[in-house]
């Protein structure tokens, strides 16, 4: 009797132990691809999350930044509208953000890189050119003030359902 049990678990032995190994292996396997999908869902939200904040520091240096810092701004802001499409789903988003930077290129980019040139010139003198350094310059103070106002509300509400808070193992 005990022969016929040392038999059968020689027989079975490596069968079980091949049983639990490939148990083991596939819940290994299971955990690792779940572990792949919420890595990438925290990966998503990370360069989601950098766009908003790139458009939202743009907005935010309009009023309180100098030119130089509000341009750096721009260009960051810029950069980080190329990957919008990639990253976010709803098309609505990139074409939002397209947007905003062609409102601060005009009223805010083309309006520094004038006064910067103006500057620069030797017909400070004239009135005309006078006249047109304080048009822009007067342009320029409004929309610094304005954009921020008309935008940050929004550019929250373009970005929230990207950007909900949620427990990455769910």
């Amino acid at each position: 009797m005990a022969a016929t049990v040392l038999e059968w678990l020689k027989v079975l032995g490596p069968l079980l132990l091949a049983v639990v190994v490939a148990i083991a292996t596939w819940q290994f396997q299971k955990w690792q691809v779940r572990l792949a999908k919420q890595k990438l869902r925290h990966d998503l939200y990370d360069r989601r999350l950098a766009i908003y904040v790139a458009f939202q520091e743009l907005l935010l240096a309009l009023p309180e930044k100098s030119d130089d810092e509000i341009k750096a701004a721009f260009r960051k802001a810029s950069i980080a509208r190329f990957e919008a499409p990639f990253l976010l789903g709803d098309p609505k988003i990139p074409a939002y953000l397209e947007v905003l930077c062609k409102q601060v290129t005009d009223d805010v980019i083309g309006n520094i890189m004038f006064l910067d040139a103006m500057r620069k010139d030797s017909r400070m003198n004239d009135p005309q050119v006078v006249r047109d350094f304080a048009e822009r310059a007067d342009r320029l103070g409004k929309a610094k003030l304005d954009l921020p106002g008309r935008h940050l509300g929004e550019l929250s509400e373009q970005f929230a359902e990207f950007l909900k808070l949620t427990d990455f193992w769910k």
